[in-house]
């Protein structure tokens, strides 16, 4: 499998062949639809022999076209298996030194299904049907995929999004002013925040919306709190700067490792929970009392904050730059009567000023395209003991790993989470240490 939602193959001249929902071990024939110098791109025409370790019967029916589970197909214990040999192989690709330690297994789910805590999906009003779908994109396409039931995420969702998609469907005004649902719940699913993210529209339009949001929750009395978040920009960013509160008091509550926490719509917290905690746990063992830690792309606070209850007195310095998310990160510290210093401020523009401060450890968990080389440079300059790089990317973490070898930091231990069972992603935790 390639790190993607291809299976690979070769031609007898050796040319690569990514083929769309084949499995390793498959005979199958092919059909090429993108021909290109080196690798080209097929789908497959006839399935001559199964895999043993194709899963014979996927929950979700429509896998195959929807770009969420692009692993659904594979047996769950041969994914993990997968994702591992992606990871050292990236590693090796990047040359980054190993020397003689050994990749362990992921550490997955046992049941891994409903495990998302949040959903996003696109929406978009059909004229031919005049209807109003939600869903995931098609596999390399602008094809919108209208998804009425995920095994991946939490069941109510599926309820509350096609009785949302009926009330909007009804409703008269510009549904083209319609971008994303957003739906996000605690762990005890007690508690439901539901936002809509739109385009800016008239006061008509706005009173009909939170008429339709109203109606959801007088629906589904899970839903605590609701939202409309404007974004206007022609970009792949989902969430816009404004958030208007609709009902509610704007967020919803959770419990985490001991750790009382609100979660609003623009802030950042891991998807699955319980492999969230897996995380939390293996780190733990890094820090002890009095630690003095830079949390970098902090989001809300959980990583350190989760940390400080485990450990006392620890010294934090967190710095994020979602303004709402330094709020609830605040707003946590109060809550759980825990002191840190929270940031507000892009970390390309703040990290030079860290470098006169004396970190025991520095935890960075960036988005998927990693760190800049400016980040990466000043880190070099820092010189914390230790460095711990949270990776939902492990092409980029390689990269980044590789980079900071010439600042004599090596691999001391690493270790993948399947935080996202059934797709080709996951996330990796390497804790650096410096030589």
């Amino acid at each position: 499998m390639s790190h993607g939602a291809f299976s690979i193959a070769k031609q007898d001249d050796g040319k690569k062949l990514f083929i769309e929902n084949a499995c390793p071990e498959d005979e199958l024939e092919y059909e090429i639809y993108d021909d290109r110098k080196d690798f080209a791109y097929a789908t497959i025409t006839q399935l001559l022999k199964t895999s043993s370790q194709r899963n014979p019967d996927p929950k979700c029916k429509v896998h195959k076209v929807c770009g969420s589970c692009q692993w659904q197909h594979i047996n769950y214990p041969e994914q993990l298996k997968h994702k591992r040999k992606n990871l050292t192989d990236l590693l090796q690709e990047a040359k980054v030194t190993i020397n003689a330690l050994e990749i362990p297994e992921l550490i997955g789910m046992q049941e891994p299904w409903n495990f998302r805590n949040k959903v996003i999906y696109p929406m978009r009003f059909i004229k031919s049907s005049q209807r109003v779908i939600a869903g995931y994109y098609k596999t390399n396409s602008n094809e919108l995929i209208n998804i009425k039931y995920c095994p991946i995420q939490y069941s109510i969702f599926d309820e509350i999004i096609e009785r949302l998609k009926d009330l909007l469907t009804e409703a008269d005004f510009d549904k083209n002013i319609l971008r994303h649902v957003l739906l996000r719940a605690n762990s005890k699913q007690d508690e439901i925040l539901l936002s809509l993210i739109i385009r800016d529209c008239n006061d008509e339009t706005l009173i009909s919306l939170k008429t339709i949001l109203k109606r959801v929750t007088e629906l589904f009395p899970i839903i605590k709190t609701t939202s409309l978040n404007f974004n206007n920009n022609s970009t792949n960013v989902i969430l816009g700067s404004k958030t208007e509160i609709v009902q509610g008091n704007g967020f919803i509550n959770e419990v985490f490792q001991n750790l009382k926490l609100k979660i609003s719509t623009e802030s950042f917290f891991q998807v699955n929970s319980k492999q969230f905690a897996k995380i939390i746990d293996y780190i733990e063992a890094q820090f002890a009392d009095r630690d003095k830690i830079l949390d970098a792309y902090c989001g809300i606070g959980t990583i350190s904050l989760a940390l400080a209850k485990k450990k006392q007195n620890l010294n934090i310095i967190g710095i994020e730059i979602v303004k709402q998310a330094i709020i609830d990160a605040e707003n946590n510290c109060q809550e759980n009567n825990i002191k840190a210093n929270y940031i507000c401020a892009k970390l390309e523009d703040k990290i030079e000023d860290f470098k006169k401060e004396k970190f025991d450890c520095v935890i960075i968990n960036p988005p998927r395209k990693g760190c800049s080389n400016k980040i990466l440079d000043n880190l070099g300059l820092i010189a914390s003991a230790k460095i711990i790089y949270i990776s939902c990317n492990p092409s980029t973490l390689a990269r980044d790993l590789k980079y900071l070898e010439k600042f004599n930091y090596q691999i001391e231990k690493i270790q993948g989470f399947d935080m996202f069972p059934h797709s080709f992603h996951f996330e990796t935790v390497a804790i650096l240490k410096k030589q």
